[in-house]
């Protein structure tokens, strides 16, 4: 019997390995994102720490049920030596590959803000980009490499510190055996405990926030458990949260776009430029801080008009497209692209504006299928996709992405105009991207900044320069809206951007040289999922839609942005935030009197509370119900 309790004490011991490999992932993850815990107290840091355990215990007992079952199985482990070789290759093999995603989201946290779910997995296999970014990956990302090495080398080299015992005269007497079996019921009891949890739901991604705040949840996780509880997750549930007389009172997702009283001879063209990673941290119209990177939008935004208050909808590119062109946020663990209901039918904003007569067409110079870009453009009524395969000069390749800005924008500009009038065209840009590269003859021309983007962002912004310069020849370009906003944000450079409200924190502008009534400032929020209504009011198009946003126009509806991430709902409206986790409020914040969201309102300002609540189990509710019964087009139900 000594020998059995031997090999539970060996047990113990390589478990207690791996959660001390874990902790010290979770803080080489802490160390390297600690602007986005900089808002945090030092207290809620280490709580998440020591209840990181509990998660990393989940991902251990998952993950290596197989070994310890033998371990409490089989009572002379020590002398199969050829299952022990067997154990030990699967004990360094398994838990090395489980580390690895850990690593991963070191860095891939700065761009998404969350752990890393099952999509990540639908994003790898979408289009060639993965395999053609790889080595550049492994080139840039080196030293997350060498770390795994050097964490794998930790397993390998303190493995076998503690020893089973084998003792070839030891014998079990029937007693013996009756304690192992109370030893396993009771050891299985509490690894069932461990997996499954007490409460009346499994343990899952929103377990963490009963812990700590919001802002922590992505340090009390770890990657593997976030991909395995998310596997097979994007399947969304019915909810009843009101009923729906109520809850069509607080929102109703049937919109009949309000006319604006801007008249025009002709039918206005719409160009919607979508920039890379453009975080409204970056412009210098928006902060004194980032002077000098754009002084072409600087400039271009005293002439337009300029929402302050703008808000992306997803923290992915593939999340933007849906919201933009169809006003269908991000409300879920899966981008709707990669979900099951990526085939519902919809009513985008090109396909409205094709049933009225204009030419619709998107531009993008990445790699043809890439973030399903063509997919989701043909299926919002976009008539014609043009990607790198249609770009016809490939030494402008970038040799990562696709074609650089400058070249695609001109392409861009010569292609817009040999189309008929009126057309609605999407351009997005791709060179503020990782790997943060410009042309070589530009290496000189833009200043280094905090954050190898900003170069980029320069360029990019030089780029539109040269575009804009080349089209105020066409005639068409003062009968054109164009609307510029960015996909999502990038990494932040202060405190202000890397909370709640700055992760989100995305340029919205209207600009129409030929209509001098368009220019100003316009504190209303506006959202990603408002650009499709405010087109359209714009243009005068008065159809009937179904959309989770408004016109920035209407004074008649609420205002608002919402947005998921880390199994949290969150709703900005007038001066609050509010963040829910599917079942409840957990945080209010006035955003606009503690920037940095410090202050929890949640028990203080009871009707702010309990209004964005009705709001937001409204959207919540009518977005999961319509998109799982295909009802995104009808006005009933």
């Amino acid at each position: 019997m000594k020998n059995y309790f031997n090999q539970l004490k060996v047990l113990l011991y390589r478990i207690l390995l791996l959660i001390v490999v874990f902790e010290i992932s979770r803080l080489l993850f802490y160390l390297f994102n600690l602007k986005t815990f900089s808002n945090s107290e030092f207290s809620d840091i280490l709580i998440s720490f020591v209840w990181g355990i509990r998660f990393d215990l989940w991902t251990i007992l998952w993950f290596n049920i197989f070994y310890i079952l033998i371990f409490f199985i089989h009572s002379k482990l020590g002398k199969s030596k050829i299952l022990l070789k067997v154990l030990k290759y699967y004990f360094i093999i398994v838990n090395s590959l489980i580390l690895l995603p850990n690593l991963v989201d070191i860095e891939y946290f700065k761009f998404t803000n969350k752990r890393s779910t099952s999509d990540l997995f639908s994003l790898i296999t979408t289009g060639n980009d993965t395999l053609n970014l790889l080595p550049q990956f492994l080139k840039d990302f080196w030293y997350l490499m060498a770390i795994w090495v050097l964490l794998i080398v930790i397993i390998v080299k303190c493995y076998n510190i503690l020893k089973l015992k084998s003792d070839e005269n030891v014998k079990f007497k029937k007693w013996n055996y009756v304690y192992q079996l109370i030893i396993f019921i009771i050891s299985g009891f509490l690894i069932f405990i461990v997996l499954r949890g007490t409460n009346l739901r499994p343990v899952n991604i929103m377990s963490a926030s009963r812990f700590v705040t919001s802002n922590e949840i992505p340090l009390v996780l770890n990657t593997p458990f976030t991909i395995i509880r998310t596997m097979g997750k994007d399947n969304l549930q019915i909810k009843e949260y009101l009923p729906e007389n109520i809850a069509q009172k607080y929102f109703n997702p049937i919109y009949f776009p309000a006319k604006t009283i801007q008249k025009f001879n002709k039918k206005q063209n719409v160009v919607i430029i979508i920039l890379e990673s453009f975080s409204k941290e970056y412009i210098g119209y928006f902060n004194k801080d980032c002077k000098g990177y754009t002084p072409f939008l600087d400039s271009l935004f005293n002439n337009s008009l300029v929402f302050n208050n703008s808000f992306a909808n997803g923290k992915k590119s593939i999340e933007s497209l849906p919201a933009i062109l169809a006003g269908i946020p991000s409300l879920s663990e899966t981008p709707y692209v990669l979900s099951k209901y990526s085939t519902n039918k919809i009513i985008g904003l090109p396909a409205i504006l094709k049933k009225n007569g204009y030419n619709t067409s998107f531009y993008h110079g990445g790699v043809n299928g890439t973030m399903g870009f063509d997919n989701f453009s043909h299926l919002a009524g976009c008539d014609n996709y043009y990607g790198k395969k249609e770009y016809p000069f490939k030494e402008d390749y970038d040799g990562n992405w696709g074609i650089w800005d400058e070249p695609y924008l001109q392409y861009f500009a010569t292609q817009l105009n040999k189309k008929n009038q009126p057309f609605f065209s999407v351009i997005y840009t791709l060179s503020s991207h990782h790997p943060f590269k410009i042309p070589t003859k530009y290496s000189q021309k833009f200043k280094e900044g905090k954050s190898e983007i900003l170069k980029c962002i320069s360029y990019t912004d030089y780029s539109l320069k040269e575009f804009f310069n080349n089209i105020k020849k066409y005639e068409w370009y003062k009968n054109t809206l164009f609307v510029i906003t960015a996909d999502h944000t990038s990494g932040a450079l202060s405190n202000i951007y890397s909370n709640k409200i700055g992760t989100y924190s995305v340029p919205i502008v209207l600009y129409n040289p030929g209509d001098s009534s368009l220019i100003g400032t316009n504190n209303n929020i506006v959202q990603h999922a408002d650009i499709m209504p405010t087109v359209l009011s714009y243009l005068n198009i008065s159809d009937t839609i179904i959309c989770f946003g408004s016109s920035a126009f209407d004074t008649t509806k609420f205002h608002f942005s919402i947005n998921y991430i880390n199994g949290n709902y969150q709703i900005t409206k007038k001066n609050f935030l509010l963040l829910f986790d599917g079942d409840k409020s957990v945080a209010l914040y006035n955003f606009i009197n503690d920037e940095y969201l410090k202050n929890n309102l949640i028990n203080e300002n009871n009707n702010v509370r309990q209004e964005l609540e009705n709001d937001i189990k409204s959207i919540i509710q009518c977005y999961n119900n319509r998109i799982i019964k295909n009802k995104l087009t009808q006005n009933k139900w």
